[in-house]
């Protein structure tokens, strides 16, 4: 009898909303839920029955109620919260963190960027899972496949100093003194001095003195002739005593010397820089790369640029001869003196750029690229399983994933030192409440009719 499958119906009415409330209601709770997803709840008919057919061959049909069609998740991105730890991670556009769990091996994905350290060293997040990611090498290039982000074992080593850039400016108004005559003790067998800090392979500070002894003018050309040498304390060198000058790379076989005549230049492989009267530009870099023996640490060779001369640089690349040694008037003085090579030093921090590169900050000031965070992306991440705690799960409907680094193949960027949100709308939320609400009402009252109507049908026999 039909009115009973009224009564069934409004049943699966009251079925359908009950379901409805509890997809809404699991958004309501994950308002606060880091990365959360919205879910949205489509309704259904359930298949007709025909009761009867028209003369024009047409079907009546009367439906069974409704069922849940389909529970949708909404990807819209979430907002981003600013946070104050350097490991918290939001991204920004498509892709999804890949994360491993220790014990099993099994991938999985999050939206949620709220990672720690943990004792190891590793980046997890609050499961204990851990966040992958491509090792990088120096130069920041991605090193072989996705591996666990960890920070375990990563020191600065030392590395010497293998170039100094000079930048000094000498006295063109200076009077020349002998060549043979220089003592880095005698302050009056030089003109000029200037000294740097450089480090040998053990990561140990030492200091060199430059010496500048303007020797001369050319005959032919009137250029200015410099010799200049490189001195550290004899106690930091193999045959030196502590505490008296050692001169490195040098003695008296490199000392320049002016020759008369044509050409009158300073004979090439001497210490030497000539510079125009004119206007002080360095025309010459005879500058060969001085070595020294550490005691302490294996020797090392140390080049010395200069600037770039107009006519013979010692680098083979010639400039303007106004970027490094310039002869003008004035007192002598060190414009700068830039040394590479650093001292061995420990991680102190790490800290994340827009492209998900962690570098790390180590003690001796370093700043190295360590990892790159991995991103995943699905062809339709829309129906990845949910896992509980912000984690998802590849499904066959989800695809295979796709591992990107931030900001390339369309992966979105990475916001260091942030979150992303719920994307739960809780204005919306509310609203299809209450017409999730009213429909479950409706559906009562479907039932209850048909109820009082089958009151009535019985009343009929007495």
């Amino acid at each position: 009898m039909g009115i009973y499958n009224a009564l069934f119906t409004g049943a699966s009415g009251l079925t359908a909303f009950g379901e409805g409330v509890r997809v809404i209601g699991d958004n309501i709770a994950n308002v606060n839920t880091l990365g959360f997803k919205s879910q949205n709840v489509n309704f259904a008919d359930v298949l007709g029955q025909t009761v009867n057919v028209s003369r024009s061959n047409i079907a009546n049909q009367v439906g069974n109620g409704v069922r849940i069609g389909a529970i949708t998740r909404d990807q819209a991105q979430g907002s981003v919260q600013s946070t104050t730890s350097a490991t918290d991670m939001a991204i920004n556009g498509s892709g999804m963190f890949v994360l491993k769990d220790p014990a099993s091996g099994q991938t999985q994905y999050s939206r949620a960027g709220a990672f720690i350290i943990d004792s190891d060293m590793n980046l997890i997040n609050g499961q204990g899972f851990r966040v992958q990611g491509w090792a990088l090498d120096a130069a920041g290039n991605p090193q072989g496949n996705v591996t666990n982000i960890t920070a375990a074992n990563v020191s600065a080593n030392a590395s010497p100093t293998t170039k100094v850039d000079v930048g000094v400016n000498l006295d063109a108004t200076a009077g020349s003194i002998a060549p043979a005559a220089f003592d880095p003790t005698n302050p009056g067998t030089y003109n000029s001095k200037a000294d740097v800090a450089v480090y040998d392979s053990l990561g140990s500070l030492h200091n060199l003195s430059l010496y500048f002894v303007k020797t001369g003018v050319e005959a032919v050309t009137g250029n200015a002739v410099w010799d200049w040498h490189v001195t550290v304390d004899g106690g930091d060198v193999t045959g030196g005593t502590a505490g008296v000058p050692f001169e490195l790379g040098g003695g008296a076989g490199s000392i320049s010397t002016i020759t008369a005549g044509p050409p009158a230049t300073s004979a090439p492989g001497t210490q030497s820089l000539v510079f125009d009267p004119a206007n002080g530009a360095m025309v010459n870099e005879f500058a060969p790369a001085i070595t020294a023996a550490w005691k302490s640490a294996a020797a090392g060779n140390i080049a010395l640029n200069f600037g770039s001369a107009t006519t013979v640089d010692a680098s083979g690349f010639t400039g303007t001869g106004l970027d490094g040694a310039l002869q003008l008037a004035g007192q002598s003085a060190t414009r700068f003196m830039n040394a590479d090579g650093y001292a061995a030093g420990f991680l102190d921090h790490m800290e994340t750029d827009s492209t998900g590169r962690i570098n790390g900050i180590f003690t001796n000031g370093e700043r190295r690229p360590l990892f790159q965070v991995a991103l995943a992306k699905f062809p339709n991440e829309a129906v990845l399983s949910k896992l509980g705690n912000n984690m998802m799960g590849a499904t066959i409907a989800s695809g295979k994933p796709v591992l990107e680094k931030p900001g390339n193949g369309g992966m979105g960027s990475i916001s260091p030192f942030a979150l992303e949100q719920s994307n739960v709308d809780l204005g919306n939320e509310f609203v299809k409440l209450i017409v999730i609400q009213r429909g479950y009402e409706a559906n009562s009252k479907t039932i209850l009719t048909t109820d009082q109507m089958l009151s009535s049908l019985m009343t009929l026999k007495r």
